[in-house]
């Protein structure tokens, strides 16, 4: 009879733990559900095909929800020229026709080159552009122009199409398909001198770069057009890159 007694106790306990684990699953659900998920996609570079990469090259799309985790809002986040590009973008439509109503931040680009005169720069933000070498900024009022590569981009449409692809090994998966501009801004840089509160030597002045108010502008003709074209990502051996 103890026995029984132990077996009904644990019985009634695992109930009630799958039950408390039941009740917090709509944590796992997010407001952007039918835009979520990891795609193996196809990359076309309409200016330039030489950038252009087929599913077999193994590249690969996500598409989740921002921490706000609100309807009309998602974030997507790839590769594009071998750069990672990720953006927010709200958003109109439905899964099966929407797209983006701003143009984003690439918030994912963090290097930086200088090439002659010409400084090229890549940040993650806009107004935090990375500058020149602080050791170049000998006085106040000196300038220098610049140039973010896949600083913006905007999603010009997307459908996402349940079951309306065919795998590479023949499987049957969600169909995917962005339109993306990616865009280039010019800009330039000015030194001022920095507050004497931070000065190493107070009797020393020192300088710093900024990004010149309101010189930031798009880089014309310097725009890039992308077609992301795929299926969710099955994890069948078969569809595997090798």
């Amino acid at each position: 009879m103890k026995n029984m007694k132990k077996i009904i106790f644990l019985c009634l306990s695992v109930s009630m733990m799958l039950t408390s684990c039941f009740k917090d699953i709509d944590n796992w659900y997010t407001e952007t559900a039918g835009y979520d998920g990891r795609y193996s996609v196809a990359l076309t570079c309409a200016e330039d095909p030489h950038l252009d990469l087929a599913i077999e090259d193994g590249e690969q799309l996500m598409i989740y929800n921002s921490a706000a985790n609100i309807p009309n809002e998602i974030i997507i986040d790839t590769y594009l020229d071998d750069e990672h590009v990720k953006g927010k973008f709200t958003i109109s439509g439905t899964p099966a026709d929407f797209k983006g109503e701003n143009v984003a931040m690439n918030v994912a680009l963090g290097t930086a080159i200088t090439t002659g005169n010409l400084y090229y720069a890549f940040s993650a933000t806009g107004a935090l552009a990375s500058p020149p070498a602080a050791s170049t900024a000998t006085s106040a009022g000196l300038t220098r122009d610049g140039i973010q590569f896949y600083t913006r981009l905007s999603l010009e449409s997307g459908k996402i199409t349940p079951n309306g692809k065919t795998t590479i090994g023949g499987n049957i998966s969600d169909g995917v398909l962005l339109k993306v501009t990616l865009y280039s801004d010019f800009l330039i840089y000015e030194t001022y001198q920095t507050p004497q509160t931070n000065w190493a030597n107070p009797n020393i002045p020192e300088f710093a770069w900024r990004v010149k108010e309101n010189s930031r502008q798009n880089v014309d003709g310097d725009e890039l057009h992308w077609t992301i074209d795929g299926y969710r990502y099955t994890g069948y051996p078969e569809d595997m890159v090798h």
